[in-house]
């Protein structure tokens, strides 16, 4: 009788955790399809997301007429396909079994967009996307950065580059000895950046085919033009002659000997190798066709800031949400500009180049000029000579063409 009772309890409890066995098992294998089907639920919401960001960004696009084909960027498919080829091995993401990617199109698109017209790639963008998009940009714009700065936003360095830049001003303008016209600029909107910085100055020199040559982003708008340009280091370096600028040398069809300088308004001050115009309401004919040839050469610093600013309105608007050091963007929009420059000089199909009157209205509404302070601009060194010999230059060589 006990031996039975003994079986009976075994056989009860082999059944009971059988039981138990089979639960366990049940309920592992149940985990496994939520699990499965939450993963296959988060990849869909995911393409879903991935698929109306790239749907309404395309519809965005051709509204807008601005990014890829439109009037304000004037970029080609050929030239979005370059900068695409330069950045994407950088902002390729790989796809994994759990976490579907963005292209690089797509991330270029988005960045160019934002850019562009200063706000994000959706009117009406949805909460769930601003991360997204806020990570692409954190992530696309150093990369166009880096890429694009070495090759389409060089300093001169060497003596045959300022050269170059002398005879295109030379050829196209008329002014000699020319390495590019400076001129500094605020801009009217105060955009806020990561760090709290309240305004923005842009100092530049544009060479004769409007292209940037040295920029320079502060944000002190305390300060004039004339402040900027004393503790800047171009002219720390134009001192010391540490960039290579060519010695003077002869002007063409004269014997006049005449040092590279750069070209200016009245905020600069008046140096060997920096000439600005004649002040005053008596000047004679030659000081008055000095201004005239000096205006017209330094007119390409204008009208490069007019090209800036009617492509990249990211620069002059408010952003409550900047992805990254406002300085950084602004930079990256001068790489882009100068790239677009230099594909349009190279195809020989200049589509960015706007009407003067167009350009000066753009200016206008976009940037800020700095009250004159006649007591920081004052001449130094042999800068009252070399403009002399140059006023003389001018008038003998108007005076020999009327002839």
């Amino acid at each position: 009788m006990p031996r039975k009772m003994e079986i009976e309890r075994r056989k009860k409890l082999c059944a009971f955790l059988l039981m138990q066995n089979n639960y366990i098992i049940a309920h592992l294998l149940e985990k496994q399809r939520q699990r499965k089907r939450k993963l296959a639920s988060s990849k869909h919401l995911l393409q879903r997301e991935l698929e109306g960001i790239e749907i309404q960004l395309d519809r965005e696009i051709v509204d807008e007429d601005s990014v890829l084909y439109g009037r304000v960027l004037r970029i080609s498919p050929n030239q979005f396909n370059l900068i695409l080829e330069k950045v994407r091995p950088i902002i390729q993401e790989k796809k994994t079994p759990f976490r579907n990617s963005i292209t690089p199109e797509e991330r270029l698109k988005v960045t160019l967009f934002y850019l562009s017209t200063g706000r994000m790639p959706f009117r009406q963008t949805k909460p769930t996307y601003i991360p997204t998009i806020t990570k692409i940009l954190r992530q696309t714009i150093p990369a166009l950065y880096n890429v694009l700065n070495g090759e389409y936003l060089p300093f001169p360095t060497s003596e045959e580059e300022w050269k170059q830049i002398a005879a295109d001003f030379n050829d196209i303008w008329g002014f000699p000895n020319c390495i590019g016209a400076i001129d500094g600029k605020y801009c009217k909107t105060r955009p806020m950046s990561s760090e709290g910085d309240p305004s923005m100055m842009l100092m530049v020199i544009v060479d004769a085919k409007y292209r940037f040559v040295y920029v320079n982003v502060g944000t002190d708008t305390k300060i004039g033009d004339a402040e900027v340009w004393m503790h800047s280091d171009l002219k720390y370096s134009l001192d010391d002659n540490s960039i290579h600028v060519p010695s003077p040398s002869v002007l063409p069809r004269s014997n006049l000997v005449s040092s590279y300088t750069l070209v200016s308004d009245e905020a600069f001050p008046l140096t060997e190798y920096n000439m600005k115009p004649y002040f005053g309401k008596n000047l004679t004919e030659s000081q008055q066709h000095f201004n005239y040839m000096l205006a017209r050469s330094r007119r390409v610093v204008e009208n490069a800031f007019g090209m800036l600013a009617s492509r990249f309105r990211v620069i002059f608007s408010p952003i409550k949400r900047v992805p990254m050091t406002f300085s950084k963007i602004v930079l990256t929009c001068f790489c882009l500009y100068n790239f677009l420059r230099e594909e349009s000089i190279r195809t020989n199909n200049h589509l960015d180049v706007i009407p003067n009157v167009e350009l000066q209205r753009i200016v206008e509404e976009n940037f800020i000029e700095h009250v004159l302070d006649h007591r920081t601009v004052r001449s130094t060194g042999y800068g009252p000579q070399t403009r002399e010999g140059l006023r003389e230059y001018f008038s003998k060589l108007h005076l020999d063409l009327e002839n």
